[in-house]
Parts: structure tokens; sequence; C-alpha cells
């Protein structure tokens, strides 16, 4: 890379800056208002100059992102509630100007490590933030408190968790260096911590996945000798049993396990919200009933908690066809990748995130929000400029 392309300190520190407004600082202060009418904004004018000579506009997956966020004008004349779809909208179009600041901002000239730092500490100043209103004790995982107690939705911080430790796989297998390897160690038994806390059964489950992933699947040696084969299996396994003796004990008796066990005996509020989002469809299968509505038509008043039974019933068939082109395109891009060259640490990086990310749009709607599509989107730029140079 020429110097002429290296990245501007200036511009990465504000980049790790309205990321962490955006996840943390924004809601502390109850300031949230500046990061979509401020901060997000100016990003993506910024994105825009340095994009202006190859427009983003143009690539296939931003396009059917737009299209999509287009077709949720039509709603403005059919609507229950005006202000349920002026809020959504406002999100949504934060999610498309998330989703091209990450483009612009990593195509031509790369901040992507600025945005990884970012989520990193994002999760670190939630998890401080945390400690100071008095949500984490040692008693953290059986602490007897209701779940609305937090900053955020209880669940949320498990999203930033997830995608901070795909930051830190990222950071490690490009630099291998070993202060972030002692992060990649540590952090992710913070976000384990945090899930436990938040009383989140996915985060928990994908946490565990993804890590245990990484170490067996994704940071493989290549051609090592059978000694260090040997000895690297019997120290993942090693941390592996002491992990999962540790991880039973604290399951033990903790919020999260009585949670579980409530849902064995009867259906859990998503599993009925996403049966109400397919019985809306069924009613509404061509155009949905527009964006922000479906509240108005569950008994919970809440969306559905899935993107793909929302995106159905608020758009109808031509979302639904429109957010699955979206979400697979890159998935089978990542497919292809790895069957190509499957000791390519980084092609099995980018299939373990497409993965994880099509299941955890089944406990969240991932497509309307800033923080998750400009991760979304900058995953994507990556794997297109990896895959551009092999």
């Amino acid at each position: 890379m020429n110097k002429t392309n290296q990245p501007k300190l200036i511009l990465g520190l504000f980049i790790i800056f309205v990321i962490i407004f955006l996840i943390a600082l924004g809601p502390y202060f109850q300031l949230q208002y500046i990061v979509t009418m401020g901060l997000l904004p100016i990003l993506a004018g910024i994105s825009f100059l340095y994009d202006s000579k190859d427009l983003h506009l143009k690539k296939k997956e931003f396009f059917i992102f737009l299209t999509l966020f287009l077709i949720s004008f039509t709603t403005i004349f059919y609507y229950k509630g005006f202000e349920e779809f002026t809020s959504t909208l406002s999100s949504f179009f934060g999610a498309v100007i998330s989703a091209y600041i990450a483009i612009g901002l990593t195509k031509r000239i790369d901040y992507s490590n600025y945005i990884h730092i970012g989520y990193i500490i994002s999760i670190i100043l939630l998890f401080l933030i945390m400690v100071i209103n008095g949500n984490i004790t040692t008693n953290f995982a059986s602490a007897i408190a209701f779940r609305d107690r937090f900053m955020l939705n209880a669940n949320a911080y498990s999203y930033f968790c997830i995608f901070a430790n795909f930051s830190l796989f990222y950071l490690y297998l490009k630099y291998r260096k070993n202060l972030i390897l002692i992060f990649l160690i540590l952090l992710p038994i913070l976000f384990l911590i945090i899930a436990f806390t938040t009383q989140s059964r996915a985060g928990l489950l994908l946490i565990t996945l993804i890590n245990v992933s990484f170490w067996l699947f994704v940071n493989k040696p290549v051609n090592p000798t059978k000694f260090r084969t040997i000895f690297r299996k019997f120290l993942i396994l090693s941390a592996l049993v002491l992990l999962i003796f540790q991880f039973l004990k604290i399951y033990e008796g903790s919020r999260i396990q009585n949670r579980v066990a409530k849902t064995e005996h009867k259906k859990d509020s998503r599993e009925v919200l996403i049966e109400e989002g397919i019985e809306v469809f069924k009613l509404n299968p061509i155009f949905g009933v527009g964006l922000g509505q479906f509240p108005f038509y569950s008994k919970y008043r809440l969306f559905t908690h899935n993107s793909y039974t929302e995106v159905l019933a608020e758009h109808g068939i031509i979302g639904g066809v429109l957010l699955f082109a979206l979400f697979l395109i890159p998935t089978i891009q990542s497919i292809k990748n790895y069957r190509k060259d499957k000791n390519n640490p980084l092609y099995k990086f980018y299939l373990l995130f497409f993965i994880t990310f099509l299941i955890y749009n089944n406990f969240y709607v991932f497509y309307k929000f800033p923080f998750s599509m400009m991760y979304f989107f900058l995953i994507i730029t990556l794997q297109k400029n990896d895959t551009v140079s092999q």
C-alpha cells in the first residue's frame, strides 16, 4: 500500500469515537440522536469522498440493501402507526448509511482495523458501565434481578459481544501479535460473564461455539509437525475440559438455567412471535403490513425478534427475497472461497462469521440497525478484498 493510501490516524480515531458513541456512550448519556443525526451522516460524507471515484451504490449487496430500504416508503400509504413507521425508518436509514460507511472506508483505503477496535472498546465500556450501575457482582450468574435493569436491552450486550469477538479473531489472524492473543483469550471470558449476567441464552451458546470453532477449525496451523499437532490438540482439549467444568459449575443454579427450564415446559415468547409473524405474512404476502407495523398485529406488541419472519411480515415476499439474497450472496461466496483454499484461515473466518450471522438472525432483527449492518458490510468488503487479492 502506498503512503498516499495509508489510513489517517485522525480519521481512524474519529471512526472509533463514532462506533463507541453509537454503541455505548450515546445510550449512556442519552444522546443517541447525535449519532443518527450527526456523527453517522458526517462519517458517511467522509466515506463518500473516499468512494467518489467508484461509487459503492453500484455494488450488488449494497444495492439490494438500499432497495429493501426504499420499498419501506410504500408503508406511508397503509400504516397503522405513523410514529412507529418514522422511528423504524430512522433506524433503518442509519443502518443503510452505516453499511455505506463500512464499505466506503474499507475498499480503497483500509480503515477496517479502526472499526474492529471500535467494537472491542465499546463492549469493554459497556461492561464498565454495568459495573458502575451495579449490574455486575460476584454472583453475576445467579443474582435474582430483573432483565430490564440494564441500560440497554439485555440481549443487546451479547450481540455486541459476538461482533467484538469476531473482531478479535480477525485482528489476530491478520497480525499474529501476542498482545492480541492475550485479549483473544481473556475477553471471551468477559463476554461469557456478560451473557450470564444478562441471562442471554443465545449469547451464551454462540459465544462458546464461535470460540471453540475458532481454535479447532479456523486457527489451525498448516502442515504442522506430528508433535506440534498432538501437543496442540492436548492443550486445547485440556483447556476445554477445564472451561467446561467451570462453565457447568457456574451454570448450575444460574438464572439462565432457570430460563431454559421454563421454556422446556411452555413456549418461549420468541416462538410465539415467530408464529405470529408467519401468520401475518400469510395474510399479507405481497407487500406485508408495512415497516414498523408488526407490533400492531402481535399480542405482545413487540417486533418478531427474527429477521426472516420480520421482513416477510412487514415487507412481504418482495422484501423476503431481497433480504435472503443480501444474506446468502456473501455466505455462498465464503463457501466457494473455503472450497478453493481450505487452509486459508481468513476464508475459514469469513465462513464462520456468515454462518453465525445467518443463525443469529433467528434471534434478532439485525437488518434494521446501524451497529449490525455496519459490521455485516465490513465483513462483506473484507471478504471481497481478500477474494480479489488471492
